[in-house]
């Protein structure tokens, strides 16, 4: 098992890309107010399935010990094969620990860890990690998901693409507390958020249904829903329509 110390985490995403033998590794951090911990494993190599999980430091020793494994999960991503995992979660001040662990392959297995801090209840410090959570792959018809927003979940991130002559209007609808949506185009494929690749959103006040409409350029996109406030389901559908032009 390999641990590393990211020290303290803040609002500006970081990256780390690693190769490693190991079954286990963890990675250690803080946080010195209340803030929504956004955690990205990706790019894992093929053939290989490791997830991710976040402790807490229950006793405040600063090490990763037997009864913060017991005690101190605060949550876990565990999705199969090598898609991506995420952890997106609100969380106190205090010293915590990412533990990316393989589920199945042998050798040496690669991936990307990202890791960010933003604010809660905030419109304009949305989670800046991209996550491929829903795949919802090329859009050739009308598409709706349900989905769960809550401080143990406080983002989801789909993942879709549009082709000549498509084009798509989005709306979050169902809710019964504020949460809210943005369109991010990653034209670096980074898997982060940065200046100039959010394309647009929406931030209506309590459950107002909010609405993207008239995205039509060719390419890939992800949608973001964001929680504002509480805890809410939603219903988030994207209309796809057929335009004149490439």
């Amino acid at each position: 098992m390999t641990n590393f110390n990211l020290g303290t985490l803040s609002s500006t995403p970081s990256h780390f890309s690693f190769e490693t033998p190991n079954s286990t590794d963890v990675y250690q951090f803080q946080i010195n107010s209340t803030r929504n911990v956004n955690l990205s494993l990706n790019e894992i190599s093929a053939g290989d399935d490791s997830d991710l999980r976040l402790f807490r430091d229950v006793n405040g020793n600063g090490v990763f010990d037997a009864n913060d494994r017991a005690d101190g999960l605060v949550a876990s991503s565990l999705n199969s094969s090598n898609f991506d995992d995420s952890i997106n979660v609100r969380a106190g001040a205090g010293t915590y620990f990412a533990e990316v662990s393989r589920f199945s392959g042998s050798g040496t297995v690669t991936y990307d860890l990202d890791w960010s801090a933003t604010t809660p209840n905030s419109t304009s410090d949305f989670s800046n990690l991209l996550p491929k959570e829903f795949e919802l792959g090329k859009l050739s018809g009308d598409v709706t998901r349900i989905g769960y927003i809550s401080d143990k979940n406080t983002a989801d991130v789909y993942h879709f693409s549009l082709e000549n002559f498509q084009g798509v209007n989005i709306t979050l609808s169902g809710l019964s507390d504020d949460a809210d949506i943005r369109l991010i185009r990653d034209f670096n494929h980074n898997g982060r958020v940065e200046v100039g690749e959010e394309i647009a959103r929406s931030i209506k006040s309590g459950i107002t249904s909010d609405i993207i409409s008239n995205t039509d350029k060719t390419g890939e996109y992800f949608l973001q829903v964001d929680q504002f406030k509480g805890s809410t389901n939603y219903t988030l559908t994207f209309d796809q329509f057929t335009t004149s032009f490439a």
